[in-house]
């Protein structure tokens, strides 16, 4: 518990948009959960035209640029900046944590910057158009800002590493998932079992969702396989689907608000991602005790899952593997209640929150 600070401190959030996503869904949680008595809160959103996370926090004042991209906003961030005076400016987007980085001089220098990183440095850079460019832009202003905090070790040392980025500039505060009112539930595994499968995730090339609808077609027992998202590759995923006559057993869902609700009874859950930061999904999946089977993919996957524990990791890219970890995911016996509490332990909004509050407590100026 942190003691009150009757100074308070000016905190200003930045972010680019409040749609659906991780970084947004970390953005909604630090504004509901912050301790507004220490922190006077400012939320930017850059463009908020289509929010899937709503604020209702009425201690934190939001403000909508309005602005189509990060690009033209630096003008509009800094007329907020200047009526606000902030104490600290956290932005909370690859992108965005950038653009700030490069214009960090054109601000007081009292303010700390402070960023979060959303991916994997390295990887998430070569998505950008000019790739080269944008990752020598990173390598060279990054080191601008006062402290980095990253989702997962992995994040952290490919920083480091990289980017030469100080290791004490940077700091490993895990994603969090908030609790839910679940009670485990044990399939039933008797011999007519359908199982059930479950992903939740962006239809999107980095996802690897195709390489689950492969390993899923090399299994010979009774399965269901429900796919939640929406994205660019659903054509193409469909066009698998049929190609590997799946139809009856793998259905594209659709995007929802609450992907959880109605799957608590999944058998596992499948996580096909070629690399990923911190990944909220299979946090929130240990918070319904649902184990997962997933590839041993770049990022934090393997900070998450404890093989026989709360899941099982495949070697990465091996289709065969993953489908063998299935079958063996699926005779093994997972403990769905320890996975809640072990969940709910590692994983807490609280911990994250009070990380994060010292965090800003120690870098702000004069306070």
């Amino acid at each position: 518990m942190i003691a009150q600070n009757k100074t308070g401190i000016k905190l200003l959030i930045i972010t680019p948009t409040l749609e659906c996503g991780g970084s947004e869904k970390f953005v909604s949680m630090v504004c509901e959960h912050i301790n507004t008595h220490i922190f006077s809160v400012c939320l930017v959103v850059v463009n908020n035209a289509d929010p899937f996370y709503r604020i209702t926090n009425p201690s934190v004042k939001m403000i909508d640029l309005k602005k189509n991209r990060v690009l033209f906003s630096l003008p509009a961030i800094k007329k907020v900046v200047n009526n606000f005076k902030p104490d600290i400016i956290f932005s909370t987007a690859n992108h965005l944590n950038l653009y700030l980085a490069i214009f960090k001089n054109q601000f007081s220098p009292k303010i700390k910057f402070i960023a979060r990183e959303a991916s994997i440095v390295s990887i998430n850079s070569k998505q950008a158009k000019m790739a080269v460019l944008y990752n020598g832009l990173i390598k060279k202003y990054y080191r601008r800002f006062d402290m980095i905090i990253c989702q997962s070790v992995y994040m952290q040392r490919d920083l480091v590493t990289h980017y030469h980025i100080l290791a004490e500039k940077t700091m490993v505060i895990h994603n969090a998932v908030e609790e839910v009112l679940h009670t485990a539930l044990q399939p039933d595994k008797n011999s007519e079992h359908v199982y059930k499968f479950i992903t939740v995730a962006r239809l999107s090339d980095e996802k690897g969702i195709e390489r689950l609808i492969h390993a899923v077609g090399l299994l010979s027992v009774s399965f269901k396989y429900y796919i939640i998202g929406e994205g660019s590759k659903r054509n193409d995923l469909l066009s698998l689907i049929n190609e590997l006559h799946l139809n009856d057993k793998v259905f594209l869902v659709g995007q929802k608000n609450d992907p959880f609700t109605g799957m608590g009874d999944a058998d596992l859950f499948l996580m096909g991602s070629y690399y990923e930061g911190f990944p909220n999904v299979l946090l929130e999946a240990g918070a319904y005790g649902i184990p997962v089977v997933a590839f041993n993919a770049p990022g934090g996957i393997a900070e998450i899952i404890a093989d026989n524990e709360n899941g099982l990791l495949a070697e990465d890219n091996d289709i065969i593997a993953f489908a063998a970890a299935i079958k063996k995911a699926l005779a093994g016996n997972f403990d769905r209640h320890r996975i809640i509490e072990t969940t709910k332990k590692r994983f807490s909004v609280n911990r994250m929150i009070s990380a994060i509050e010292n965090t800003f407590l120690k870098l702000a100026p004069n306070k």
